[in-house]
């Protein structure tokens, strides 16, 4: 919301806390001008539709992902070592109550409507381009066998949303303890570290 002005954000968190209780199908333009405390002339200014507005939701989450994108990749540094940081990274952006909500209506919405998972995937497919920034780096410099930077990230981004994310955002369940997080960190990049060890990839 960097680039919002005030009456802008109150909007959209008015939207995102309308949208996480009703869902964007049974949440009306005038319940969020309310529950923003601001006209009906004011929020139709800013947003045409709840479509638009629920673009936006999407962009707050996409806007998390990207951060990534930048992640660097040292070559003189062991793979394992890499993997873990990038794994915290991850999680330390995705594992916060905002990013789970912001996911729950993004889900909930593009289960329901063909046409908003149409948009959400377009916009997706953009930041897909971001999630594989380390991956890209690691592919160039020969670390990655014969996979892609695409097939790489889409296994180690799926691995850890396998088995830390999904439980929260889907089934509402608790945040794992931070030792039970380490340790699924260390197994899932053992894993995927082995896997792409010289000795390894020349089995394949």
């Amino acid at each position: 919301m960097e680039h919002c002005n005030a009456k802008q954000s109150d909007i959209l968190h008015a939207a995102i806390a309308e949208f996480a209780k009703c869902g964007v199908m049974g949440t009306t333009m005038e319940q969020i001008a309310k529950s923003a405390q601001v006209s009906k002339r004011t929020l139709y200014k800013h947003y045409a539709n709840k479509d638009e507005l629920f673009d936006e939701v999407v962009e707050l989450q996409l806007n998390t992902i990207r951060r990534l994108k930048d992640f660097p990749y040292h070559p003189n540094m062991p793979l394992f070592d890499q993997l873990k940081l990038l794994a915290k990274e991850v999680i330390k952006l995705t594992q916060n109550e905002d990013y789970l909500t912001l996911s729950r209506i993004v889900i909930i919405e593009s289960m329901r409507s063909k046409e908003a998972a149409d948009r959400v995937n377009v916009k997706f497919t953009d930041c897909e381009k971001g999630l594989t920034g380390w991956f890209s780096y690691a592919e160039k410099a020969g670390a990655l066998g014969e996979l892609t930077a695409k097939t790489a990230g889409t296994m180690f981004y799926g691995s850890i949303k396998q088995l830390i994310y999904w439980e929260q955002a889907i089934k509402w369940q608790p945040p794992l303890p931070q030792e039970e997080i380490e340790l699924l960190i260390d197994q899932v990049c053992h894993v995927f570290s082995f896997g792409l060890s010289p000795k390894t990839i020349n089995k394949i």
